[in-house]
């Protein structure tokens, strides 16, 4: 044989796979545009609710400094400082202003009960010690320009508001503690998903899957034994990795114990469910793999663990909505960082929950159908 009818033989068994074709030019086309609309680290439209217990002409000029330009994006005002604290566990703000009754009248008279509160969420350290620096520059502009005359005169270079900074959850802004969470949920979505997925093609390209087909077992005995031992893998797994992170990375578990391993099972549930539906539609190992590879790549980008969802446009952000690992990586955090029991993370939990449904409910349909064949 030439050499080339050897290239000749590739091309043509290459181009024969219409599974292969999709992988090989689509899935470059769909990182390309992940990666445009996703990897952008700047601190962008953080979710900030402003606590204005002054109602003056100061604090509106505070408001207004902080909502002008894309740094911060304030969805609330509110005159309730255990509303704003609330809402930063809860995932629905990173920062409170909290501007004191009282604070136009000390600012005006150079009193130095002239004081606001900036509390941030400081389980992104990078994040957080960013967007500290953005507000403390723009509240000290705003005060040089609102200062008054008398003052001014005085001290040009001072001006009599004080800002007291408190970072909640990770307060040391530690990088690594906002991390190692979203590394233990990739973990469990890249080997719960790769193990199922190519062990079952591995039957096939053996030719041992016929043999299993025809032997008495029933069809769901065969699904769960094919699958079981994974998620047993999956979940000793994150009991090691969740180890590491305590003893070498230093990061706390403040949160319940109880919840973090309910949600880690509801999620490899899901994902072995995503492994079953990706070994029913690959012939290979190889097909397998590149599949896994296609499909957990957007899961990984879209899932706040390298680039926040914030950054992202509107309609990529919707989107993300229908990835699983987004839900786990959220409630991991919150379980870690903010000391979150099930009264916070259930909702996340519900969500994989219904996830692990649908996708092994769909995953043994056609499972149970590749057995028929």
């Amino acid at each position: 044989m030439t050499l080339r009818a050897i290239i000749m033989k590739e091309w043509i068994q290459t181009f024969r796979d219409k599974r292969m074709l999709l992988i090989i030019f689509a899935v470059p086309v769909l990182q390309m545009i992940l990666f445009g609309v996703a990897t952008d680290n700047e601190v962008r439209n953080l979710r900030t609710i402003i606590v204005d217990q002054d109602r003056s002409g100061l604090s509106r000029e505070i408001f207004s400094a902080v909502s002008r330009g894309d740094y911060f994006h304030v969805t609330e005002i509110t005159g309730d400082v255990n509303y704003g604290v609330s809402a930063l566990m809860q995932n629905r703000a990173r920062i409170v202003i909290v501007i004191p009754p009282g604070l136009e009248g000390h600012f005006r008279s150079a009193d130095a009960k002239a004081q606001v509160q900036l509390m941030l969420d400081g389980s992104d350290g990078n994040s957080a010690t960013i967007a500290m620096g953005y507000l403390l520059r723009i509240l000290n502009s705003t005060a040089e320009k609102a200062m008054p005359a008398a003052v001014s005169g005085l001290r040009p270079s001072v001006h009599p508001l004080h800002i007291e900074t408190r970072v909640l959850y990770n307060q040391a802004l530690v990088s690594s503690h906002y991390m190692v969470p979203g590394i233990i949920a990739m973990i469990l979505t890249v080997i719960t998903t790769m193990l199922t997925a190519m062990g079952i093609t591995r039957e096939k390209e053996r030719g041992t899957f016929e043999q299993l087909v025809v032997s008495p077992i029933r069809g769901w005995e065969l699904m769960l034994g094919k699958t079981i031992p994974y998620a047993v893998i999956a979940a000793v797994d994150a009991a090691i990795a969740t180890g590491i992170g305590m003893l070498i990375f230093q990061i706390p578990l403040a949160g319940s114990l109880s919840a973090l391993v309910v949600l880690n099972l509801a999620y490899i549930l899901a994902m072995l469910g995503m492994g079953l539906f990706i070994s029913t539609i690959s012939q290979t190992q190889q097909q397998a793999m590149m599949t896994v590879f296609a499909v957990l790549f957007p899961f990984i980008i879209l899932s706040d663990f390298f680039f926040p969802l914030e950054n992202m446009p509107q309609a990529v952000q919707y989107g993300t909505l229908l990835n699983p690992m987004r839900y786990a990586l959220r409630a991991q955090r919150e379980i870690f960082l903010k000391g979150s029991g099930w009264e916070q993370v259930w909702p996340n939990i519900l969500v994989l929950t219904g996830f692990a449904v649908a996708f092994l409910s769909y995953g043994s349909l056609r499972f149970r159908k590749s057995l028929q064949v």
